[in-house]
């Protein structure tokens, strides 16, 4: 049976790569404009604001989605707006979960 070892140093230079980014950034927008797609609006009749971001802080090439909005988290919340338009190319979205309640102990 071969070995396998895992090239660490090569791993790290592909996760930063151009090529990697580029993907990200295209999948990005794909998502974005399904967003678009799904006509939503915010008080004022405007289309809701989506935005593309490229992730400067990581160890990584990483590109995120964001609607920069103080209805955004109700958007997301209500009609799931970035999860389904991750879904429908293809991408599953893992947000974040909301916290249980822990059950009071009755006395």
């Amino acid at each position: 049976m071969a070995e396998f070892h895992r090239d660490r140093a090569g791993l790290a230079a592909l996760l930063k790569s151009e090529q990697v980014r580029e993907l990200l950034r295209e999948a990005a927008h794909e998502v974005a404009a399904e967003v678009r797609a799904q006509g939503h609006t915010v008080e004022d009749g405007s289309p809701l604001p989506v935005e593309v971001r490229e992730e400067t802080d990581t160890d990584r090439a990483a590109v995120s989605v964001a609607i920069p909005h103080p209805a955004g988290v109700g958007m997301e919340a209500k009609h799931g707006v970035l999860k389904r338009a991750a879904a429908s190319i293809g991408l599953r979205a893992k947000g974040f979960r909301k916290p249980r309640r822990r059950k009071r102990k009755r006395s």
